[in-house]
């Protein structure tokens, strides 16, 4: 008989031990005056879906909370809090420092809710997202995202320096053909922007990178830098790139003088004294600050002294 009452008093603490295990899962909601099991159970409506949801956010625990926003999606997808919760999924993302996949999850937000009234929120957000991957120098990945920007809100409070940013992208990864056309269309769209000074500088950089690709005697390239950093220097004599500018201007000025210098040695070869001194002369009145001036000075005294 002992040994019976010991068995039914172990069953019956086991089996409180069990109930108490239990009820220990649920908890009271005070935004719903109700007892709940939250890891099984979908509220009866989205709002109070929505409230418990935004509990586990604004505590920070951000894997509970995309847990619970994805019940509101799941079982009232046609709620006018889905958006809200689809928002909040990419916060919590992004909070957790998933950067891509937030992003991913703002795009969606667009995308399936068109209509939605976080557009602005939005934009910000992946501009963001797009600036922690230009500052990990993951430039590709973060063009993809200011590109997305602009697309997404062309006329956004971010917008210009979305584009700014875009062209960057490509300035760092040394494309200095696109990089230009990204900075031109910058100022042509937005000129009264606070970076309209730097683009306009950085459309004169990359035509100065872009002048080394100049062969034989042709010009042309650098033509092209001397215009767009002279108009930069011209448009912007205060901005801070203004002493980067002249001297850019002043190498290829040189590059020109080097250019004539070749010339006039080649006539100069060829015993062609008359044509080789109009481009020596011409090399000093229009270059008068270079190296090649001088050294195109010495061949004219020598020309001179030559009485050719």
């Amino acid at each position: 008989m002992k040994n019976y009452k010991t068995i039914f008093c172990l069953v019956l603490l086991s089996a409180l031990l069990l109930v108490q295990s239990c009820f220990a899962f649920w908890v009271w909601s005070p935004q719903t005056n109700k007892w709940a099991n939250p890891a099984y159970q979908t509220f009866d409506t989205p709002k109070e879906q929505y409230d418990w949801a935004m509990a586990y956010f604004e505590e920070e625990d951000y894997g509970k909370a995309i847990f619970e926003f994805k019940k509101i999606l799941k079982n009232f997808p046609k709620s006018e809090l889905a958006p809200d919760a689809k928002f909040y999924i990419a916060m919590s993302l992004a909070k957790l420092n998933k950067w891509y996949p937030a992003f991913a999850a703002f795009q969606k937000v667009i995308e399936i809710y068109p209509l939605n009234n976080r557009l602005e929120q939005i934009v910000e957000q992946q501009y963001l997202i797009g600036e922690k991957f230009f500052n990990k120098k993951k430039y590709y990945k973060a063009k993809e995202i200011f590109q997305k920007v602009l697309a997404n809100a062309p006329y956004s409070s971010i917008s210009d320096v979305a584009k700014y940013k875009s062209g960057l992208c490509e300035l760092k990864v040394k494309d200095y053909l696109k990089a230009r056309d990204e900075f031109e269309e910058f100022v042509e769209n937005y000129g009264s922007s606070p970076f309209a000074d730097e683009a306009t500088y950085n459309i004169g950089f990359c035509s100065f990178k872009l002048s080394s690709l100049v062969k034989d005697y042709d010009t042309e390239l650098i033509d092209q830098g001397l215009k767009d950093l002279e108009y930069f220097s011209l448009k912007y004599p205060t901005s801070e790139s203004i002493d980067n500018a002249e001297s850019l201007i002043n190498k290829l000025n040189s590059k020109k003088a080097e250019k004539l210098y070749v010339i006039a040695s080649f006539y100069q070869k060829q015993k062609k004294y008359s044509a080789a001194k109009k481009y020596y002369e011409d090399l000093v009145f229009t270059y008068p600050k270079t190296a090649w001036a001088k050294k195109a000075n010495l061949k004219l005294k020598l020309l001179n002294e030559k009485k050719i």
